[in-house]
């Protein structure tokens, strides 16, 4: 069970936001096809050996000092998603007085059973959450982002985000190792020389094709439902962690450059996902196959793999690194089912992923080539036969370091999408790499068998993956592994 303690508004100190950030911050293009997606959810859990009241007299009044002083840099966090009466494009506003909603709670659960790898209950994490306050309707005034810190007596410590994505990973990242550093040092961090604060220029995003007007065309007539939460999963959910080691990744890129003739490189990122992928489309097959009540998939039917891509670095000219808001182009790797759930299926992944990556990123046009398609595109893809990726393996979600009684977080948790897959470095070895999914209990006991015996298939160098069978009579379409 969970209870709340406190409930409290932060707001950064007076006079303290630059003047010219006291109106409004317009979204651009990259911002825009966000907007309607659901609130992202992300959870770090640090072991806290302390009891309530140590909590409530010494983290309590120094997250809030620190959240504060962090704020003032990062005024878009503070304001409101504001939606014109006139059907306008929305924009960020700030003005004096605005503040970001902290919630102090109290929590029964077990903190190292909810803070493994192991299989856990999805649904014991939404009230880890905290919620966003709804919008004004009248007004389509919309809150950002809501911060929960969550106490399991003398044994951890949650913090919990809820927030809209008007700011891709790496610019909300920011944000967080900063309130981090904050609060381990105290204010001169803020005036230490290697800081890194946010760029909000919005003129370095150059549209010369006019991407912003096509996608407000497409996505305006789209009903914003506010700050709606997000339903929590079915208690049948469960969320767990696999890691890939260094070696593994290794071994697995080397099995893939030893099958494509001419192939010198494959990235980590590439492999990872293309195994995952391929596991979880397999893992699906056999569940299909063995309930005959079940609909079907045909074997021609096309499964779709989706990740985004930095564009930062790969604009003409670039823009600077500290960007913040969204700066993401999205890249879509297609092939058919049937080719997935094969031996090779794996093979297959990978070509398409390194394919779809190839096209978007070294496209003698540009990393925006074709991007006026993207409408077309999103609409001709089936969402129940898509897994997308949050995070990649350049992302080191355990660099948050809050100090003293806190340090780094023992766990990090993202709540998104049903089919998202999380990626990201390893807290133990940043060699490795942890891969987090949640689905129904009986496909992630099927996921977890395929994952760990196809990838000792694939270091013991057998051209091989957990078999499939031939296409039965009963089920034409699906094979069981």
């Amino acid at each position: 069970m969970v209870h709340v303690l406190e409930q409290c508004r932060i707001a950064p100190p007076p006079g303290s936001v630059d003047d010219k950030y006291k109106y409004s911050l317009p979204l651009t293009f990259f911002d825009i096809p966000w907007l309607h997606f659901p609130l992202m959810k992300i959870f770090s859990f640090y072991e806290f050996s302390h009891p309530k009241a140590y909590f409530l007299d010494t983290i309590v009044p120094r997250i809030k000092h620190s959240l504060s002083l962090t704020l003032k840099h990062f005024f878009p966090l503070l304001g409101n998603l504001v939606f014109p009466t006139d059907g306008d494009i929305p924009e960020i506003r700030y003005k004096d007085g605005d503040s970001v909603s902290l919630t102090f709670a109290e929590c029964s659960f077990d903190f190292d059973h909810l803070s493994g790898d192991q299989q856990r209950n999805d649904i014991d994490f939404h009230s880890l959450a905290p919620q966003i306050s709804p919008a004004s309707t009248n007004f389509g005034i919309v809150p950002i982002l809501a911060i929960q810190v969550t106490l399991f007596p003398n044994s951890g410590i949650c913090i919990g985000f809820t927030f809209h994505h008007i700011a891709d990973a790496r610019a909300f990242h920011m944000f967080k190792r900063l309130w981090a550093s904050v609060n381990k040092f105290g204010e001169a961090t803020l005036e230490s020389p290697g800081i890194v604060l946010p760029f909000y220029d919005r003129t370095v995003i150059k549209d010369p094709i006019g991407l912003r007007s096509t996608f407000w065309n497409h996505f305006g007539k789209i009903k914003h439902e506010g700050s709606t939460q997000s339903p929590p999963s079915t208690n049948n959910n469960v969320r767990a962690t696999f890691i890939l080691r260094r070696a593994e990744v290794e071994g697995l890129k080397k099995w893939v450059i030893s099958q494509i003739p001419d192939l010198q490189y494959v990235s980590s990122f590439t492999v990872i996902c293309g195994y995952a992928w391929s596991c979880i489309t397999k893992a699906g097959a056999r569940i299909l196959g063995d309930h005959e009540d079940v609909v079907v998939v045909g074997e021609n039917e096309l499964e779709n793999f989706a990740f985004t891509v930095d564009c930062r670095s790969l604009l003409d000219p670039p823009i600077p690194g500290a960007y913040f808001g969204n700066c993401l182009m999205g890249a879509l790797a297609t092939t058919k089912r049937m080719q997935l759930i094969q031996e090779d299926g794996f093979l297959a992944a990978v070509n398409s992923i390194r394919k779809a990556m190839e096209e978007r990123v070294r496209s003698k046009e540009g990393i925006l080539q074709g991007v006026q398609n993207w409408v077309r595109d999103l609409k001709s893809i089936n969402l129940t036969q898509l897994v997308a990726v949050v995070g990649a393996p350049r992302f080191d979600f355990y660099d948050m370091d809050f100090g003293s009684d806190l340090g780094r977080p023992k766990k990090f948790e993202v709540i998104s999408r049903d089919n998202y897959i999380s990626l990201s470095r390893c807290k133990a070895n940043q060699q490795d790499f942890e891969v987090g999914l949640c689905f129904p209990k009986a496909k992630m006991d099927v996921f977890a068998e395929i994952f760990t015996d196809g990838c000792k298939g694939y270091l013991q160098n057998k051209s091989m993956s957990p078999r499939v069978q031939k296409p039965s009579r009963n089920f034409p379409h699906v094979s069981k592994l």
